[in-house]
């Protein structure tokens, strides 16, 4: 009857030390695994990177050549000319002629960010075509 128990206990204790082993090994298995995946995606990485010598800074917003026929003047232009402004639809237009009346003329381009609606991107997006 000892001996029964004896064994019992010792083939629980068995199990419980194999229980405890089996986690383990999967998590260092699943941390190999992960760390050969992680090695060959860094160097997918630097394959496909531009090496820095390459890389040019980009503004966010290209000049573009623009003769005097092409500028919208501020202080003269109707709602569907400042329409053809990038950005500006037909209730930014509004509002531009909305704040001329009230306001006054523009006395500077810059003053044309002070209109609702309108902010630094649509400013500098068309800067270069503005004019009083």
């Amino acid at each position: 009857m000892i001996k029964i128990k004896v064994s019992l206990l010792i083939i629980a204790l068995l199990l419980l030390s194999l229980l405890a082993w089996v986690p383990t090994s999967y998590a260092q298995s699943f941390d190999q695994n992960y760390l050969s995946w992680k090695a060959e995606q860094q160097a997918w990485d630097n394959r496909i990177q531009v090496p820095k010598s390459m890389k040019r800074a980009v503004s966010p917003v290209q000049p573009q050549s623009v003769t005097d026929a092409d500028k919208i003047s501020l202080n003269q232009a109707s709602v569907e000319q400042l329409q053809q402004l990038q950005g500006v639809g037909l209730k930014k237009a509004q509002a531009i002629v909305a704040y001329r009346q009230k306001q006054g003329a523009f006395k500077s381009i810059d003053e044309l960010q002070q209109v609702t609606g309108i902010g630094p991107a649509i400013f500098l997006k068309n800067k270069a075509r503005l004019s009083l």
